[in-house]
């Protein structure tokens, strides 16, 4: 076991790994109420969301949320919110987790002109934050407590 790791795992961390693809975005899998999906990590999104397209897939109950979501490439998105859902990535988890939810079709486009494969969602700086996450490029691990 490498010294990084153990280090962090000693501060009480999990690793997780994801995968840098040619695109340069960071593609992670990620189980959403024990149900299994593809998700980028995007420490600019300020929030985690979920492709609304796939709500039953993800089980997820939600009600329209006040603010206009944007990002790059869309702005004024309608939005909707899903409270206390289960989310897991390895064997760290967390439940009582709320996430946004609005159409992704935007983010797939832009990943399928590189060939890539559709995400259901977007792990955000929400969630980075608050579980003190580590991204450590070089050995492609995620580290959050």
């Amino acid at each position: 076991m490498n010294d990084s790791l153990l280090f962090f795992e000693q501060q009480g961390y999990f690793s997780i790994p994801f995968r840098i693809r040619k695109s340069n975005h960071l593609f992670v899998h990620a189980k959403i109420n024990k149900t299994k999906g593809l998700f980028l990590i995007d420490t600019g999104a300020s929030n985690t969301c979920i492709d609304s397209n796939e709500q039953l897939y993800f089980k997820l109950l939600s009600k329209t949320h006040k603010a206009k979501a944007s990002g790059a490439g869309a702005n004024g998105m309608h939005a909707e919110i899903s409270t206390n859902n289960c989310i897991q990535m390895g064997k760290w988890k967390q439940n009582g987790v709320a996430v946004i939810l609005l159409d992704l079709t935007h983010v797939n486009f832009a990943l399928a002109e590189y060939d890539l494969p559709k995400v259901h969602g977007i792990i955000g700086s929400d969630l980075l934050k608050n579980h003190h996450a580590i991204i450590n490029y070089p050995q492609q691990l995620l580290f959050i407590k």
